[in-house]
């Protein structure tokens, strides 16, 4: 990388290298390495004007999900271009826009334990810096004085993680001038040991298994989406090349800044081991993946217009709501039950159609819906997990009431994914608001997470809604 933070990889590559004869090629990668949306790749054919034609009618047989470039110098690094989006071909060069690079991430089995450093990049950068002082000098020094000096840490199957802000400076000019830039970015950093007959590929897999609760856990906490792309192994290598590295980086469309608003739960109950609790709770939950794909939801309505954001919100809690129900309690008839009713409905239908009372294609249409009646209905499941878990729901509809409250949010919600439109966009964004807030609610109790743990202005907006107060308010 140059001091500028702008990073170029070439060398020579083959593209095809199981014929006697590869294809011979140049690639070229660039990106900066602080901007997750720059990543450039460009593969220029070599050799002869036969040869040159054959790699360009190759690349028309190209994988779109994983291209491999291997190294013709020995020693060299092999790259993976992952999920191609489009590419523009001749008979000299190919240009590549790529989803992912992986550079050097498939060696062969270590032969000797290897004790090896990650970095992982993350976005957006500020959300734990938790509060301090930042002193800026006129002779250049910067004292910085955090309030909280303890480290937040999750223990994982690879060992702790630690999550942390960091700093990186990049040399510049302004009008002549040498300008130094501080970049803030947010990291997970640790250290593993590969063992003997392991490979850095199965280290990386590892990894990415522990990172994506890690993000979820912080998307939920800080109402965004948190999200990796760009992950650095460095390790020790021989004399003649004593630091190696490999590179996972990951081409996003938009960089992603910190969002204003109030946190659900605060960098301070993230340390001493919240953060770790967190994850763990989230890995552990039975039903896991749901969880995680609500929480996805969820954070992007944080950061999306309001249609959409709406629509998010409500998937997560039809999500969420879902999968803390238990298997019993969404289908009302069990499966021998429900075959005898599903035969007689069948049946009645059929007889009504015979006899005309209904047309053939209605009838039709009712059969198609007759499993829909054996699932409870989404106004059923959320009172049932409200009494499970003892969600607080009375300042949320304060005029009309929760069950009121919630099936106006229902119309708005089946308005847009049927109609694509709404009767009252004002009135859908504080319940927007409404639907949020007990989504978290709901998520939070189903996590066992304590209420002492939860930032104390969470529900600020709730707050800012002009209606009746709080019923059942102290």
């Amino acid at each position: 990388m140059s001091k500028d933070g702008k990073v170029h990889i070439q060398g020579h590559f083959a593209l095809q290298p199981d014929k006697p004869v590869p294809l011979r090629s140049a690639a070229s990668i660039r990106y900066e390495k602080h901007d997750p949306t720059s990543l450039e790749v460009e593969v220029l054919f070599l050799g002869g004007e036969e040869e040159r034609a054959e790699a360009y009618l190759a690349v028309h047989a190209l994988d779109i999900n994983l291209v491999k470039l291997h190294p013709i110098n020995e020693g060299g690094d092999s790259i993976n271009l992952l999920g191609l989006n489009r590419w523009q071909s001749s008979l000299t060069s190919l240009k590549l826009e790529v989803g992912a690079i992986e550079i050097g991430i498939d060696r062969d089995p270590a032969i000797k334990p290897v004790d090896v450093s990650f970095t992982v990049s993350l976005q957006p950068s500020g959300i734990l810096t938790g509060y301090g002082s930042v002193e800026l000098h006129y002779n250049g020094n910067i004292s910085t004085t955090h309030g909280e000096e303890e480290q937040i840490l999750v223990q994982t199957s690879l060992g702790p993680i630690e999550a942390m802000e960091a700093y990186d400076y990049l040399d510049g000019t302004a009008f002549g001038d040498k300008v130094l830039h501080r970049i803030q970015r947010l990291r997970l950093v640790g250290r593993i040991e590969l063992r003997v007959g392991e490979t850095l590929r199965s280290l990386h897999e590892k990894l990415l298994e522990e990172i994506f609760p890690i993000c979820s856990a912080l998307s939920l906490c800080y109402r965004q989406p948190v999200d990796a792309y760009e992950i650095q192994y460095l390790w020790e290598g021989p004399e003649e090349d004593p630091i190696k590295r490999a590179t996972y980086r990951r081409k996003w469309y938009r960089s992603r800044e910190k969002a204003g608003g109030s946190e659900l739960i605060d960098t301070s109950n993230l340390r001493g081991g919240g953060l770790s609790d967190l994850v763990n709770a989230l890995k552990g939950h039975p039903q896991s993946k749901s969880l995680d794909q609500g929480i996805g939801f969820l954070s992007h309505s944080y950061v999306s217009f309001l249609e959409t954001a709406y629509f998010t919100a409500f998937s997560a809690m039809e999500t969420i709501v879902n999968a803390v129900c238990e298997s019993e309690e969404v289908l009302l008839i069990g499966p021998a039950s429900w075959r005898k009713v599903e035969k007689v409905l069948r049946a009645s239908l059929k007889e009504l159609s015979d006899a005309e009372t209904i047309s053939k294609k209605t009838a039709t249409h009712m059969q198609e819906k007759l499993p829909e009646l054996r699932r409870a209905s989404l106004a059923s499941r959320i009172d049932r997990v409200v009494e499970a878990y003892s969600i607080k729901t009375s300042d949320l509809w304060t005029a009309e009431g929760f069950a009121a409250g919630m099936k106006r949010a229902s119309g708005f919600r089946n308005d847009l994914f049927h109609a694509a439109r709404t009767s009252d966009l004002d009135l859908m964004d504080v319940d927007l608001t409404r639907i949020r807030a007990f989504t978290e609610r709901l998520l939070l109790a189903a996590l066992a997470w304590p209420e002492d743990r939860r930032w104390v202005w969470r529900d600020d907006q709730i707050h800012l809604i002009i209606q009746p107060p709080d019923p059942e308010a102290g």
